[in-house]
């Protein structure tokens, strides 16, 4: 019963801390944890391949790798829809041809295996991550 109250308390304080971030704050947060996801999900691509696995299987890789990837393809999802393509829609429109890019690459780098393309795309969300960042948030 502690424990639940417990986790109740820490999901309270999650909750209040993201009511507290800007729009910004928040997009940046997305950003990081997308580039992080798919950064995981080329890693466990990489090590699935390799035969020197060490302590993982192929198969415990492939399920870390799939729940990287589906957390991912998560964070794109949102992305997408917070665009404005009212306000800026050349912006809107340019961003979400990225995020729909880095989706096919994560699910192909799922299903066909391939990650050349998934390297393309984490190379691009670093670069619209670093212009993210230097962006202040009063700015918008």
């Amino acid at each position: 019963m502690k424990n639940k109250h417990r986790i109740d308390l820490y999901k309270k304080s999650q909750q209040s801390i993201n009511s507290t971030r800007s729009p910004h704050d928040i997009v940046r947060f997305l950003m990081e944890n997308l580039l992080n996801s798919m950064k995981n999900v080329l890693v466990y691509s990489e090590n699935i391949e390799s035969d020197d696995l060490k302590d993982f299987s192929k198969k415990e890789l492939a399920i870390v790798k799939s729940k990287n990837a589906s957390k991912a393809l998560t964070i794109i999802y949102s992305l997408q829809i917070s665009l404005d393509f009212d306000k800026t829609p050349e912006i809107a429109k340019n961003l979400f041809q990225i995020y729909e890019f880095c989706r096919v690459q994560i699910i192909e780098a799922l299903l066909k295996k391939t990650i050349s393309g998934l390297n393309k795309a984490i190379f691009a969300l670093e670069d619209i991550l670093d212009g993210w960042k230097e962006i202040k948030p009063e700015s918008l």
